[in-house]
């Protein structure tokens, strides 16, 4: 090869890197929280973000909530409140699922803690089990954050 043809070749080859979009960097995730995300989560519609925040996994349920809090049905029973985000696929990763907290107070088996969850953010759609969720996560990094269940209510009430 001459001179001339090599350099039309490496030519060639960033263009379509450039044009591609293929720069070869990882896509580096924006760090929100949740006031921020669902402000204007119009704004991260296909971004990879970075949020903290309370898994749960149980029956028909994958979500990152805002915060967990005792149901009043059993003791010590939590589920999550506040905002939440559908996990597509839930936790990709074996060794994070297994040290979350369990519990099976009403039924199935039921799986909770605070990660810090990497992935696609989507929003504007069905999402979910029967479509209850507007916004939804597709993870690629999950990591689980130090944390422990608040102490139960001394009493139950209905």
């Amino acid at each position: 090869m001459n001179r001339h043809t090599i350099f039309v070749c490496v030519l060639s080859l960033a263009i379509i890197v450039i044009a591609t979009g293929c720069s070869g960097a990882a896509v580096k995730a924006q760090e929100l929280t949740f006031d921020q995300l669902f402000a204007d989560p119009d704004k991260y519609n296909g971004k990879t973000i970075a949020i903290e925040g309370f898994y749960f996994h149980g029956f028909e349920i994958i979500v990152l909530g805002e915060k967990l809090e005792y149901s009043g049905y059993t003791p010590g029973h939590l589920v999550p409140k506040g905002r939440m985000v559908w996990i597509e696929g839930g936790v990709p990763t074996k060794e994070v699922y297994d040290q979350l907290y369990q519990q099976t107070m009403m039924g199935p088996e039921e799986r909770y803690g605070e990660i810090r969850l990497e992935g696609k953010f989507e929003y504007g759609g069905k999402f979910g089990h029967l479509g209850a969720y507007g916004s939804q996560i597709a993870p690629s990094k999950v990591e689980l954050l130090v944390w422990s269940p608040p102490a139960a209510p001394a009493a139950m009430s209905r």
